[in-house]
Order: C-alpha cells, then sequence, then structure tokens
C-alpha cells in the first residue's frame, strides 16, 4: 500500500474523447495529472488535506467537464481510506473507476439544446 497510480478515463466534451487522468496516491499524498496540469493534496494529520497547485475543478473545467461540488471530497475520501488500510489497493481502483463513470454520465448527459451549447 505504499504507493499506486491509477489511471481513469474521463470523457472531455471539449475534444469529443476520453482523457486519462492519473492519480498518484501515497502515504503522504495524492496528485492528479492530466496532461502538462497537476494538483496535488497533502495529508496533515487531524486537518483536511491541503491541495496545491491548479485547482482540480480548473483542471476539469478546462476540458468542458463541470463537476458536481463534492467530486474532489469524493475522491479525498477513497484516498483517505484508502490510506487507513480501509481500502486494498485493487478496491481503490474500482471505487475510483466507479467515481469516473459517475462523471462520466453527468457529462455525457449534459443539456445540449443550442440554446445550451453555446454555456458549456
Amino acid at each position: 500500500m505504499d504507493e499506486i497510480t491509477i489511471e481513469l478515463r474521463i470523457y472531455s466534451p471539449r475534444w469529443g474523447h476520453e482523457d486519462t487522468y492519473s492519480l498518484e496516491l501515497s502515504r503522504d499524498t495524492l496528485v492528479i495529472t492530466q496532461g502538462a496540469r497537476s494538483t496535488k493534496a497533502t495529508y496533515r494529520e487531524n486537518l483536511d488535506p491541503e491541495w496545491s497547485g491548479e485547482p482540480l475543478v480548473d483542471i476539469l473545467q478546462n476540458d468542458s467537464i463541470y463537476p458536481p461540488a463534492i467530486f474532489q471530497r469524493l475522491i479525498e475520501h477513497a484516498w483517505l481510506t484508502w490510506r487507513g488500510g480501509e481500502l486494498s489497493n485493487e478496491a481503490i481502483e474500482e471505487e475510483l473507476q466507479v467515481l469516473a463513470n459517475w462523471l462520466n454520465e453527468i457529462t455525457k448527459n449534459k443539456p445540449s439544446t443550442d440554446f445550451w451549447k453555446g454555456y458549456f
């Protein structure tokens, strides 16, 4: 459980295909990377993780992906649960894929009438 890298395929309406988002998990950090963009959460005892780098929502929105407000917290929860030994490497990969699938469904089903196409 020292370190694991998980690759998630996230649908990008901007490009019309799935992009790879890489999540590198260790006991002390969680790094999410897509291309040249990245964000990092650092573990802090008895505190919420501290995020640095580009905000995750900005990375996603660059690809015309508009996640629910809870999305980052869900990733944190999975990481902290894995970090605490409650999820195996296989289990966290599965749970994060479930989260990616949910985001893909939301993204693929956003409003697509002419009115909304110009907005997002």
